[in-house]
């Protein structure tokens, strides 16, 4: 089952990057972005370095709750 899509300031951790780095976060997702020819999801994170980069679906390890949210 895949997931569902992020929305707009959902904070996430990224799978590790190039040679296996590990990408610290988390991330917030800052804008969603047209799909990918494969049609898979793209999205505009920001990092705790204040940077922005577009990621893939894929590249997004697990979502992070928000303080106050609760799963229902």
């Amino acid at each position: 089952m895949a997931r569902p899509p992020y929305k707009t300031g959902d904070l996430v951790q990224l799978t590790a990057g190039f040679h296996n780095q590990v990408r610290p976060g988390p991330f917030e997702i800052t804008r969603l972005m047209p799909p990918r020819d494969n049609k898979e999801e793209q999205y505009r994170v920001r990092g705790p370095d204040g940077l922005e980069r577009a990621v893939g679906h894929h590249e997004i390890e697990e979502e992070i709750p928000l303080p106050g949210n609760t799963a229902g």
